[in-house]
């Protein structure tokens, strides 16, 4: 189990306000429909009207056919080069293509996105290849500061009367969306290092790529990544769980003396301690000597142990003592404020899965958020509280990981949200109950 260090290369897209690292798009978000779910704007309509005549208009406009989408791209190409081989169509082309303001309009008006995403790069002279860019940024409140990526991509056709219209543009779509989530809730010493994201950039490439190609259509990605800020970092605070989780390591690593005066507290019969006592014992260690404590926690957070631990001393550490940890720091918020204790939380990203579904490539990925509540610490064992959160952990990543994929991408947030449920409800008891719920639960699955 590792705190602060994500297990996937990519998450769901609605979870930026469950973590404050989400991704902000530019160019092209990834929230813009696909271009056949656009209609026409106010302000398309305005600058379309303001440009062309309502001849040039219609001229434009008869090029849409209705199931153009359907079409392969050389029978699209070859009704269109047929439809506008006339001076006039080549005077108005060429007024497109120099029109600054209509393209800007591109990602929110369909008569523009048919233009520049169907109409300009399939029947170019050189329409074989054609090269979209976009840019991701993280959504720090310091805009200006926040990480930023910047990518191209090629599509190249290499069969056109194999390769229908709709295939073309989802796979556009798709790519742009797919670069956008690499952004999304990433932690500020992963966007603070280009070395670490530029190595998870090609590793997500390297693995979305067969799934977007064709023996039809190939697919070349590019891209540079421009690292978090110093003074983006200095300007954000660390008032929650999640900021402190997103920080550089700022203590030495553990040492053998820490080590060895915090396995004191693993006695034989540890496990069948009362939760109220062990973490009694946890907490008068801690108070002894608050920077070691510090020390063995960010060995655990970034899985950075130097000091030599068996299986069942790590175990300790990963599981009793952050678990009970968390527990504590509940407890100390609530006796320093005065206010009721909060149940501990702790939240998990599971890795991204690819595959296929009703013939589409398409992947998904999961983040949840669950907290436990132990209403008498006195009546429940140290034994009982790691096994069951434990459990249901494993379980939920069994789940996760030995699904099929096809399976994965048919079902829906609320479909996660239930199955989540079940699993912490099956691991529930009467002395503990684990929760989660739709607000904390982050599923995506692009198709």
């Amino acid at each position: 189990m590792k705190k602060g260090i994500i297990g996937f290369l990519v998450s769901a897209f609605c979870m930026s306000l469950l973590t404050g690292g989400g991704a902000a798009a530019a160019n092209t978000p990834s929230d813009v429909p696909a271009t056949s779910n656009l209609t026409s704007s106010d302000e398309g309509v305005s600058a379309f009207t303001s440009t062309f005549s309502d001849e040039e208009l219609q001229m434009l406009q008869v090029l849409q056919f209705d199931d153009y989408r359907h079409m392969t791209i050389a029978e699209f190409q070859n009704k269109v080069w047929k439809m506008t081989d006339t001076p006039e169509y080549s005077e108005l082309l060429s007024c497109l293509s120099k029109d600054e303001t209509l393209y800007a309009l591109r990602d929110s008006d369909e008569t523009a996105a048919f233009i520049y995403y169907v109409l300009e790069p399939l029947t170019k002279e050189k329409w074989q290849s054609h090269t979209y860019s976009g840019a991701a940024s993280s959504d720090f409140p310091a805009g200006q500061d926040n990480a930023i990526l910047e990518y191209t991509y090629t599509l190249t056709i290499l069969n056109a009367d194999k390769v229908k219209v709709k295939d073309y543009c989802d796979t556009r779509v798709n790519v742009r969306d797919a670069m956008n989530s690499m952004m999304l809730n990433r932690m500020k010493e992963q966007l603070r290092s280009e070395e670490f994201m530029l190595a998870e950039l090609k590793t997500f490439v390297d693995g979305i790529l067969p799934y977007f190609q064709t023996p039809d259509l190939t697919v070349d990605i590019e891209y540079a990544y421009f690292p978090l800020s110093a003074a983006e970092e200095n300007r954000q605070g660390a008032g929650s769980d999640t900021d402190a989780d997103q920080e550089q390591r700022t203590t030495p690593n553990g040492t053998e003396s820490d080590y060895q005066s915090l396995l004191t507290l693993k006695t034989p019969d540890y496990q069948d301690m009362s939760l109220a006592d062990f973490n009694a014992a946890l907490l008068a260690w801690a108070d002894k000597d608050y920077e070691r404590m510090e020390r063995i926690d960010e060995d655990d957070r970034y899985n950075d142990f130097k000091v030599s631990l068996s299986d069942a001393e790590r175990s300790f550490v990963e599981w009793t003592v952050f678990l009970s940890g968390h527990e504590n720091a509940q407890a100390v918020r609530s006796a320093y404020t005065g206010e009721q204790e909060n149940d501990p939380w702790y939240d998990q990203y599971l890795p991204m899965r690819f595959g296929a579904s009703d013939g589409r490539s398409g992947y998904c990925s999961l983040y949840y958020q669950f907290s436990w509540h132990i209403a008498d610490k006195s009546a429940v064992t140290v034994g009982e509280r790691d096994r069951q959160i434990s459990g249901m952990m494993k379980t939920v990543q069994d789940f996760w990981n030995e699904t099929d994929t096809e399976e994965l991408l048919k079902m829906s947030k609320a479909d996660i949200v239930e199955k989540l449920q079940e699993i912490m409800g099956a691991y529930s008891t009467s002395n503990i109950t684990i929760t989660t719920s739709e607000n904390y639960v982050g599923f995506e699955n692009i198709k």
